[in-house]
């Protein structure tokens, strides 16, 4: 059996998510319908764990959303040194 990493974008309008283990990659509404779809889409892999970055106030329903079926791992970019 394969684990699966996803990896997910989020932004104002969509999630681009892609599963590192075969390539696999898919385009969801960033909205309950989306998100909806999203868990079909996940549902058929051993799902390891969904790596995000928080972006804002865009990503707030998708880890409320998500947070209870999978696990989510929230990735802070590097700080910059100026």
């Amino acid at each position: 059996m394969t684990d699966h990493s996803i990896g997910v974008d989020i932004s104002k309008d969509s999630l681009d998510v892609h599963r590192l283990s075969d390539g696999a990659s898919a385009q969801f509404s960033n909205d309950p319908g989306g998100f909806r779809a999203l868990v079909g889409w996940l549902s058929k892999a051993q799902v390891t764990r969904i790596v995000f970055e928080p972006t804002g106030p865009y990503h707030r329903a998708f880890e409320a959303a998500l947070a209870a079926r999978f696990p989510l791992v929230k990735s802070l970019p590097p700080r910059r040194s100026l």
